[in-house]
């Protein structure tokens, strides 16, 4: 019997607040709810925020199971001010505690961030590797806060992807660029896509006036001014609540107003609080993957102004239940113009969109792919 060990930098229950952190544990959900009995062959290898729990297993209470957990590195709780590469120090994690790991040539490995790879291969050299591809590896150094004017080490990550690419099992992708950069290093492309969480119904109703939503990590890759800039150059009665955490907090907490509200990183269930009392979610990034937050914001009856990089363009039917931005403020702004004009018809249109990514729906291939190397 192999272990299923599913690798993130994350404690896979409320940290980091994101869409990588939601789609994992979506697809533990479906495990959970429909094969409850191969749970106790998971172990999940993440981060903490607590330097004590370091290196111990313990067990997590997810959707009424209990799952091991070990934690490898600690995370810093302001990410804002992000001191050292989490991605090193949870190398460094896996080869610290690779006795309490005990790697075996039957472990079926379950790979969100690529790190990971390098060090389960120099433990285990016949390990077996899938990895999940959120977004384009070829565009994480754009997102790089150490480092970035070293050559030598951008470089040498280029090349360690591509060694990743080439020798991995399998490769969840989600977006045409993943697949058009990827399918010449590695054949064994699997599409799949981001999930939610869908309820029965929805009804959505804009409020006077019209409050907007920003989700996600304050960086610069984000574009989170344009957004603000946009929303104030509107009537009085528009507001913005803005969602997160980041190293560009510093930059925009000056735009704090009546009008313009930073509530911080906040626990999915909160999350969903902000969707169901806004009226439009805005999304400004230069790369991204499929976002979750823009499946989730569709599933509340959310309309969604976004640019179209990734795979957003494969969610969001733009004219129907979002619109498309260049980034811009002008652009922001006419396109919640658009949305506003005809607001019922796109919440209506986004609630029936989401129902297309259902968690039970797109969990099953990828179940089924990991079980070709995850033997009972």
């Amino acid at each position: 019997m192999s272990r299923l060990i599913i690798y993130d930098t994350t404690n896979f229950i409320d940290f980091p607040i994101g869409g990588q952190l939601t789609s994992i544990r979506n697809f533990l959900r479906y495990v959970c709810e429909h094969y409850p009995q191969r749970t106790k062959d998971i172990l999940l290898v993440g981060t903490t925020t607590d330097e004590e729990l370091t290196g111990q297993i313990k067990q997590l209470d997810i959707f009424g199971q209990k799952l091991r957990f070990l934690p490898v590195a600690t995370a810093e709780k302001d990410l804002a001010n992000i001191k050292k590469s989490l991605r090193f120090r949870y190398a460094k994690g896996l080869l610290t505690h690779r006795k309490t790991l005990k790697l075996t040539k039957s472990d079926c490995h379950y790979i969100h961030t690529p790190e990971a790879y390098g060090i389960i291969k120099l433990l285990c050299p016949r390990a077996i590797c899938l990895l999940c591809s959120h977004g384009s590896y070829f565009n994480m150094e754009k997102g790089f806060r150490f480092h970035r004017k070293n050559k030598l080490i951008l470089k040498g990550f280029q090349l360690y992807l591509k060694w990743i690419l080439r020798n991995a099992k399998t490769i969840f992708i989600m977006d045409d660029d993943s697949e058009e950069q990827y399918k010449k290093y590695n054949k064994n492309l699997q599409r799949v896509q981001n999930s939610i969480i869908c309820p029965a119904t929805v009804t959505k109703k804009r409020h006077e006036g019209t409050d907007f939503l920003f989700v996600g990590r304050l960086s610069r890759d984000k574009r989170v001014e344009p957004i603000i800039r946009a929303v104030l150059s509107m009537t009085d009665d528009c507001r913005l609540t803005v969602v997160g955490n980041g190293e560009d907090y510093d930059n925009l907490i000056g735009y704090q107003s009546e009008r313009v509200k930073f509530i911080g990183a906040v626990p999915p269930e909160a999350v969903k609080d902000h969707m169901q009392s806004a009226d439009i979610l805005v999304m400004n990034s230069v790369f991204e993957g499929l976002p979750m937050t823009i499946l989730e914001a569709l599933s509340h009856g959310l309309p969604v102004i976004t640019t179209n990089v990734g795979a957003i363009g494969d969610a969001v039917r733009f004219g129907l239940d979002g619109e498309e931005t260049d980034g811009t403020p002008e652009k922001i702004k006419e396109a919640a113009e658009h949305i506003m004009a005809d607001y019922d018809s796109y919440a209506q249109n986004a609630f029936q969109r989401a129902k297309e990514y259902d968690y039970r729906t797109v969990n099953i291939k990828i179940y089924d792919t990991l079980c070709q190397f995850w033997k009972e």
